[in-house]
């Protein structure tokens, strides 16, 4: 099997790298619920969104959504599906996740 090269995704990289400033976060809100999702597709033409999954969407370690973070999450993957909504996390899926099990679970 031959090794594909993604051309889009290094062109990215490439406009990022001569535009830093592209990565770094321009609004703040207090939680992801302040977001308005149909806005960002809308009249910014977002079409997914990824959530770090510990101190945003739960406590460190903890797989619960916090409550204020369930409407946001549940607006985000309305408005984008679930196929344009991401979450990653530092913890669960590796090495200190035995089994995987958090990494299933999100």
């Amino acid at each position: 099997m031959v090794q594909s090269v993604n051309m889009k995704a290094l062109t990215t990289l490439a406009s990022v790298v001569r535009r830093p400033y592209l990565m770094a976060p321009h609004v703040f809100v207090p939680n992801i619920s302040d977001v308005n999702y149909q806005a960002l597709r809308d009249h910014c033409g977002i079409k997914a969104v990824m959530f770090d999954k510990d101190n945003t969407l739960t406590a460190p370690y903890e797989n619960s959504l916090h409550p204020l973070a369930k409407f946001g999450l549940q607006s985000a993957l309305d408005t984008f599906g679930r196929d344009n909504v991401a979450i990653l996390s530092n913890s669960a899926g590796t090495n200190d996740d035995p089994g995987f099990v958090d990494g299933k679970e999100i």
